[in-house]
C-alpha cells in the first residue's frame, strides 16, 4: 500500500506513559523510531522537542478517556509549525488479535496514519472547549440537586408528610416557607398553612391534613442538612450559569438563533453550542454527519438481506440528552410541525423513537439555521 506521507508519528496514551513511535521514509519498510514519555507537563515538552528534532509535524494520538487532552493542548499551543494533529477514535483502528502491546498500539497508529486510513475527530476551538466544560459540569449539578430532591421527598414520605400530594412544586415559594417553618418547630399548624399558601389549587384543610405530623429534634436536623444542601447546590448552579454566559459573549449572534428554535430555551442553547461549536458547518459537511456523530440515527446493521439492528448509534450522550429534553418540549408547544409531526406518527414508531426523530430534525434544523446566520421562522398555518 502506498504511504501518504513522509514522517508521522502514533502516540498510545495512558494515564502515566505514552508510548510514541515515528515512521519515517516512504518505502514498504520505513525507518522506525521509538520513544517513551510521561505524562507530566515537563515530558509533554520533552515529547514536542523530541518531534521537533525528528521533523515530525503529522501527529496521531487516540482519544483515551481525559487522558489525551493535556497532550493535545501541549501540541496545539506549542507547536504551531505542525500539520496534523489528530485525535482519533480507538475502535477505528483495532490492530490484530494477539499482537497487543502499547509500542505495538504505537506502530499501529502510525502506520494508519502514513496510509490515510484514520478519520479525525471533531475537536473544537479552545473557547468552544472551555464552554464545554463549564455546560457539562452544569448539567452535573443539576443532577447532583435533582437527586437530592428526590432524597428530601423520600424523607418526608417516609415520615408522613405528603407535601407532593397537595404542591406540584414541594420547593416552590409556598413550600420552601412549609419546609424552613417544618425544619425549625418540627410541626405544621393550619395557621402556618394559611399564612404562607398563595394561589394553591387545593383547599387550606386539604393541605393541613397532608402536612400534619411531628419530626423529633435529630429529623430536623436532618431536614436541615437537606434543605442546606439544596441551597449550595442552587448557588453553585447558577454561579457556573454565570460563567456559561460570560463564556458565549463572543456567540450572541449564534445563541439567538438556536434560542428560537422550538424547545430550546438560554441554557440548552449554551448547552447545544459547547456541544456542536457555534459554526458546525465547519466540521462537519452535512446535516446527516452531525447527525451520525450525535447518535441520533438508526443503525445501518444488515447482513445477507436481513437487518438484525436498527437500534440508534452511542454518538454524544450528552447531545442527544440535550436534543431529547429540547423534543419533548417542542412537541408540547400546539400549532407547531414538531408537535404534528410527533403525534402522527407516536402511534406507529413508538413515544421513544418518535421522539428521537423530533431530536433529529431539531439538529438538522440547527445545522442549517447556523450554516445560513438565520433565526427560525415558523411556517405559516394553511387555510382549508
Amino acid at each position: 500500500m502506498e504511504a501518504l506521507l513522509y514522517c508521522c508519528c502514533g502516540l498510545d496514551v495512558h494515564r502515566d506513559v505514552i508510548e510514541a513511535c515515528i515512521l519515517r521514509g516512504v518505502d514498504a519498510k520505513p525507518e522506525i523510531i521509538r520513544q517513551s514519555f510521561g505524562a507530566a507537563k515537563p515530558e509533554l515538552q520533552r515529547l514536542m522537542n523530541w518531534l521537533s528534532q525528528n521533523g515530525c509535524y503529522s501527529v496521531a494520538m487516540e482519544s483515551t478517556g481525559v487522558y489525551w487532552k493535556p497532550i493535545f493542548q501541549t501540541l496545539e499551543l506549542g507547536a504551531e509549525y505542525m500539520e496534523q494533529l489528530w485525535v482519533v477514535n480507538a475502535n477505528h483502528m483495532r490492530n490484530l488479535p494477539g499482537r497487543k502491546s502499547d509500542v505495538a498500539d504505537a506502530e499501529w497508529i502510525a502506520t494508519l496514519l502514513r496510509h490515510g486510513l484514520l478519520e479525525k475527530s471533531f475537536v473544537p476551538s479552545v473557547p468552544i472547549r472551555d464552554l464545554r466544560e463549564c455546560a457539562r459540569l452544569h448539567r452535573t449539578f443539576v443532577q447532583e440537586r435533582s437527586r437530592y430532591v428526590n432524597r428530601l421527598e423520600k424523607f418526608l414520605q417516609a415520615h408522613g408528610f405528603k407535601f407532593s400530594s397537595v404542591m406540584k412544586d414541594i420547593l416552590s415559594v409556598s413550600g420552601r416557607k412549609l419546609l424552613d417553618i417544618l425544619q425549625q418547630t418540627g410541626s405544621l399548624t393550619r395557621a402556618d398553612v394559611e399564612k404562607n399558601c398563595r394561589r394553591l389549587r387545593r383547599s387550606t384543610d386539604e393541605i393541613s391534613a397532608a402536612v400534619c405530623g411531628n419530626l423529633s429534634v435529630a429529623e430536623r436536623r436532618l431536614l436541615g442538612r437537606l434543605l442546606h444542601k439544596l441551597d449550595s447546590s442552587q448557588e453553585d448552579i447558577n454561579g457556573i450559569l454565570e460563567d456559561m454566559r460570560l463564556l458565549c459573549s463572543p456567540f450572541q449572534e449564534q445563541l439567538a438563533i438556536v434560542d428560537s428554535v422550538p424547545g430550546f430555551d438560554q441554557e440548552s442553547s449554551m448547552e447545544i453550542i459547547a456541544e456542536i461549536s457555534a459554526a458546525p458547518q465547519e466540521h462537519f459537511s452535512s446535516a446527516e454527519k452531525l447527525c451520525s456523530w450525535a447518535g441520533v440515527v438508526p443503525r445501518n446493521d444488515e447482513s445477507a438481506g436481513k437487518v438484525k439492528s436498527r437500534k440508534t448509534l452511542h454518538g454524544n450522550c450528552y447531545v442527544k440528552s440535550i436534543l431529547c429534553q429540547a423534543a419533548w418540549a417542542a412537541v408540547s408547544v400546539r400549532n407547531s410541525p414538531f408537535h404534528a409531526w410527533y403525534w402522527s406518527h407516536q402511534h406507529k414508531l413508538g413515544r421513544k423513537k418518535a421522539i428521537i426523530a423530533v431530536a433529529r430534525k431539531l439538529l438538522k434544523l440547527i445545522y442549517l439555521l447556523l450554516s445560513t446566520g438565520r433565526l427560525y421562522q415558523p411556517p405559516v398555518p394553511v387555510k382549508t
